[in-house]
């Protein structure tokens, strides 16, 4: 076993990098060990031993890489979101919505679902009515680029465009506020009404789409 350490060599060795086995003896030295050995440090698992270099520790930690794969396996399989088939490379619920998208003529594109506008898109289909309802952000260049959250909307445009129409109760006052302020930010659209308004959808996977 080497005493010294590997990297100064000036010094008695303390530590024992758990991957690469180099002998070091302070913080400074393990540092550049990493760096000029590119190594991570982290203890590879899987690294074969020899039979007759098998030790007590080595049966444990093969015992609890198992226990650790059975249990990745196992939350994987409780996962809703990871239920699907090598045919269907999305949830049930995803698939439905992209296939009910596609017979509208819209390709329908998701971000990796643990990115925040992923898990915030609240855009479902209701296969009972068979509609679509989108979560849709709006942005009005002609009123300070105002932006307006949707959450499910349907069908009708109208209920952007007069937002105090689509209250659904009268007493609640935070949402009477809002959409007064939006209504009267709004007028610019509605002098012009819905058959002078054209409604853009910001480029995705265009080439160089932000310089048109």
């Amino acid at each position: 076993r080497i005493e010294d350490c590997e990297v100064c060599g000036k010094n008695k060795a303390k530590y024992t990098c758990p991957k690469c086995e180099v002998r070091t003896c302070c913080l400074e030295c393990v540092n550049i060990h990493k760096k000029e050995l590119e190594c991570d440090g982290i203890r590879d698992k899987t690294k074969f031993i020899p039979l007759k270099s098998f030790t007590d520790l080595d049966i444990l930690s093969d015992y609890r890489f198992l226990e650790e794969a059975a249990r990745t396996v196992d939350q994987l399989k409780r996962n809703p979101l990871k239920k699907y088939t090598c045919q269907i490379s999305l949830p049930m619920h995803l698939n439905r919505l992209k296939i009910a998208a596609f017979k509208r003529n819209v390709t329908l594109q998701f971000m990796p679902q643990h990115f925040s506008r992923h898990k915030n898109n609240t855009t479902y289909f209701n296969w009972k009515t068979n509609e679509l309802y989108w979560k849709i952000e709006w942005i009005f260049p002609q009123a300070n680029c105002i932006k307006w959250v949707t959450k499910r909307l349907s069908l009708l445009i109208e209920e952007i465009l007069y937002p105090t129409k689509s209250i659904k109760k009268k007493n609640d006052i935070e949402e009477l506020s809002l959409k007064m302020c939006l209504n009267e930010k709004l007028q610019f659209y509605q002098a012009a009404g819905l058959s002078r308004i054209k409604v853009l959808l910001k480029a995705e996977k265009v080439l160089k789409s932000d310089l048109k």
